[in-house]
């Protein structure tokens, strides 16, 4: 049987990126502190429950900070990686798009997107879900 891609936000959405003190001004600053220190929001045990290694593919599909240069983008991935290496280690599938750029990617037609956004979400071109909806 085919496995069902399904490709997972971060910020919003498994990392409580926006629930951290002076998150905006640390990202304005180039600090990496907020995605250093987010909380998880879920964890591997509860998405798996959502989504079985047998019957999924889990890709995480994450942007990095606005107006960004690549310097700091580069070491925004880093913490990024740091972060999922500790919370969520059989995640090792990892795509870091610049901030803005659209989620659908060539074969998201036949997959699924769990993204906070509403915007991105109703601008993708398969099945989006809101993770408030699936963990809270």
């Amino acid at each position: 049987m085919k496995k069902t891609n399904v490709y997972l936000d971060m910020d919003g959405t498994i990392a409580d990126l926006y629930g951290q003190a002076n998150w905006l001004d640390d990202l304005m600053n180039a600090k990496t502190r907020p995605f250093k220190n987010a909380k998880p929001m879920t964890t591997e045990e509860v998405l798996y429950k959502h989504f079985p290694k047998d019957k999924y593919n889990i890709t995480i599909l994450s942007m990095t900070p606005k107006n960004a240069k690549k310097e700091y983008c580069d070491r925004v991935a880093k913490a990024k990686d740091k972060w999922l290496d500790k919370y969520f280690p059989t995640l090792t599938k990892r795509i870091y798009l610049p901030y803005g750029n659209n989620k659908n990617l060539k074969n998201s037609k036949n997959a699924i997107l769990v993204d906070d956004s509403e915007p991105i979400r109703k601008s993708y071109r398969g099945k989006a879900l809101n993770p408030s909806e699936l963990w809270g």
